[in-house]
């Protein structure tokens, strides 16, 4: 690739947007180009709001729910919860995620990053404002306010497969923390409010897969056994 190529893609307003064919608009008057989909204003800190390509202010609290509101949505596909999560990229992936597929990430308090963090932000783009976000401030408080949902573990010490579950859109699939010196609460991922714990495979001797393509591989399985109910094509 080129040098002029790489600055026309490299540029807002010089080229297609993060792979979509779309044109990125110009720079907003009093913002600096930060990365080819987003801008930060040069008098914010490390820790302050990013705006999408359009200048919008991207805030994950801006997409907040409410526990007992979560328990009142409908959704094509199931919930998905991460317990205690530590990066927050993982996070930024799942928001992302939930806004293409139409579910509701729940986050399991403690978390290992504060919400405005600019990683999370950045691996959620601005799909922020698409999905629907909930803190709990423990597991306890997750399952009173999902009253008849059934909870699905994922852990690499169940014996059972992600495939063979028969999904519904009530379920909540949940995830424990990123591996590290964090032990999978086994309490949490095994004990009386879980229906069922399931695994993906992988090879032998290899530790995990990363949180966020977990949570693709299951919530997509979850989908497409639903029929991809609510996609464009569906």
């Amino acid at each position: 690739m080129s040098d002029n190529t790489k600055r026309q893609r490299t540029e807002p307003g010089q080229g297609p947007g993060p792979g979509n064919g779309t044109v990125v608009p110009p720079v907003p008057q009093g913002v600096t180009a930060m990365f080819e989909y987003g801008y930060r204003k040069p008098s914010y800190g490390p820790d302050e709001l990013i705006t999408d390509a359009h200048g919008n202010p991207v805030n994950v609290t801006d997409a907040m729910l409410q526990p007992h509101e979560a328990g009142l949505k409908e959704t094509a596909v199931p919930h998905l919860c991460f317990y205690s999560p530590r990066i927050p990229g993982n996070t930024g992936s799942a928001i992302r995620l939930c806004a293409v597929t139409g579910s509701v990430l729940h986050l399991v308090e403690p978390l290992g990053f504060n919400l405005r963090d600019t990683k999370l932000r950045r691996a959620g783009l601005d799909y922020h404002d698409m999905a629907h976000v909930v803190i709990h401030p423990d597991f306890e408080n997750l399952v009173s306010s999902m009253p008849g949902s059934r909870i699905i573990s994922f852990t690499a010490q169940a014996d059972g497969l992600y495939t063979e579950v028969e999904y519904r859109p009530t379920d909540i699939l949940l995830f424990g923390p990123e591996p590290g010196n964090i032990p999978d609460p086994m309490d949490i991922m095994a004990g009386e409010h879980i229906y069922r714990q399931v695994r993906l495979p992988m090879r032998p001797s290899l530790r995990s897969l990363n949180l966020a393509n977990c949570a693709s591989i299951a919530l997509y399985e979850a989908w497409r056994q639903l029929g991809f109910k609510g996609s464009s094509k569906a």
